[in-house]
């Protein structure tokens, strides 16, 4: 009886100790992968930091590149307003840079260019040409005396012609578009000789990606 006590006791000190190594490893596997998902997650977190400032450089950069081709266009844009106001007065406008041709260089009521203009128009042009990408809408207007059908005609011809000058002298054809909007859009009164003077001219709107895209909405004439 005392001997199968003893044995009795033995093996529940066995299984004691076995539940107990068992429980030990079960532990040591419990820390192990618990140290292993912290690892994890810490590389998880550096990994997400680093694309955080991988993005965060690489925008960094996109904005100063947008900078710097934003300046590079207001650069040029600002050279090409120098430059062709050397010529014949230029403004530059939510529409691009207009260059004002006033009545002055037609002979009276006809469409023919005088030789000034047409020296004026051949340094414009020269000028445009150095700029790659330019644009150019080349615009009539005529005062308010006369027929709307007579001022409408006068105003296209002259525009046609400037626009058939331009061509000749070197501009891409596909570059320059003419249009006449009679005594529409004038810029002075028509009550004195001196706004009527004003009005009746000849506008060549300058724009294109070069010097920055012109603002939308603006109308013409202005």
């Amino acid at each position: 009886m005392r001997r199968q006590e003893d044995d009795q006791a033995r093996a529940a000190a066995l299984q004691a100790q076995a539940d107990a190594e068992r429980l030990r490893k079960q532990a040591e596997e419990a820390a192990a992968a618990a140290a292993k998902n912290q690892q994890d997650a810490e590389a998880a977190r550096a990994a997400a930091l680093a694309q955080q400032q991988a993005a965060e450089a690489q925008a960094e950069a996109a904005r100063k590149a947008a900078d710097q081709a934003q300046k590079e266009k207001a650069d040029i844009r600002a050279q090409l307003l120098a430059q062709l106001n050397q010529v014949l007065q230029t403004q530059d406008t939510a529409r691009g840079l207009i260059v004002n041709m006033s009545d002055v260089l037609f002979d009276v009521g006809k469409f023919t260019l005088k030789p000034e203009a047409r020296e004026k128009l051949a340094k414009i042009s020269g000028i445009v040409m150095a700029h790659p990408g330019l644009n150019l809408q080349v615009e009539g207007y005529t005062d308010s005396v006369g027929s709307d059908q007579v001022n409408q005609q006068l105003s296209e011809r002259r525009a046609d012609t400037v626009k058939d000058y331009l061509i000749q002298q070197g501009v891409p054809g596909s570059a320059v578009t003419a249009q006449g909007f009679g005594k529409a859009n004038p810029v002075a009164t028509n009550d004195t000789a001196e706004g009527r003077s004003k009005n009746r001219r000849v506008q060549l709107v300058v724009n294109g990606e070069a010097i920055g895209k012109a603002a939308p909405g603006a109308s013409p004439g202005q």
